[in-house]
């Protein structure tokens, strides 16, 4: 079994005693036990639709979508309110610095480049990207760091304040995961999805926007929205253990 998604998948949760990756036994743990499947857990933290569609074909590249493979689970994005910047548009000087050097003398990938986020001298990822959420007025993290907004930066930020959550921009999200579902499914391996935050409600529309063209939905796993229940995230927003738990029991009478 593969379980592909963001930081909801990877285990992420701040905690009074948690940190990064803190939850051990997460949902998807708990589904493989019962299932009685091996599994593989890839949770990219911050990541983006785009990247979990570049780690499903590295995913297939490598052979890992093969007959041992009986089900793949992929927990994406359906609209998101963080802008990705690139990061030469706050740093001009670094496609000359060393940092971009080393990374131009090969790529790991995605699914590599991740594993490497701990700061060791493994490969990074090639695409540097520096994100915030929009919620959050300008002026924090690293707009601190780099001084006022510049051009690029303030364009990049006024459009995402407009597309972002939108329906185009769940709408975009929809064509990538039914794309991850075609790259999948041609390797004879069963496919479902969940959304575990972002929805708002909108999965009826976004369901008749693709109409007769895909049938995407048809395996969609329908969870609550986590910012209805309470007891079940901390302060970052991540599901705690309880919520990993309550996460497993509304899925897995969808799989038995």
């Amino acid at each position: 079994m593969i379980a592909l998604g963001t930081s909801n998948t990877c285990g992420d949760c701040d905690g009074p005693t948690y940190g990064p990756t803190s939850i051990k036994i997460t949902a998807h743990d708990m589904i493989a036990n019962e299932l009685g499947l091996e599994l593989v857990k890839i949770g990219l933290s911050g990541c983006k639709n785009e990247d979990l569609l570049q780690a499903t074909n590295e995913l297939a590249h490598h052979k890992a979508l093969n007959d041992n493979c009986k089900l793949f689970m992929l927990e994406p994005r359906l609209g998101d309110r963080t802008v990705r910047i690139p990061i030469e548009t706050l740093i001009p000087t670094y496609y000359t610095s060393d940092l971009f050097k080393r990374h131009s003398e090969g790529s790991s990938g995605i699914l590599a480049g991740w594993a490497a986020a701990d700061g060791s001298n493994k490969m990074d990822p090639t695409i540097q990207q520096v994100a915030t959420d929009t919620r959050i007025p300008p002026g924090r993290y690293f707009f601190q760091t780099y001084g006022k907004l510049n051009l690029p930066t303030k364009a990049y930020m006024d459009a995402s304040t407009f597309y972002s959550h939108s329906t185009l921009d769940q709408f975009n999200s929809l064509t990538i995961i039914d794309s991850i579902r075609h790259i999948v499914e041609a390797n004879n391996v069963k496919f479902k999805w969940q959304v575990v935050t972002g929805h708002d409600g909108q999965l009826e529309l976004l369901e008749k926007l693709l109409g007769k063209h895909s049938t995407l939905f048809d395996n969609f796993i329908n969870i609550f929205d986590i910012r209805e229940i309470s007891g079940l995230s901390c302060g970052c927003g991540h599901y705690n253990k309880q919520g990993h738990r309550m996460w497993y029991e509304n899925t897995i009478n969808h799989l038995r």
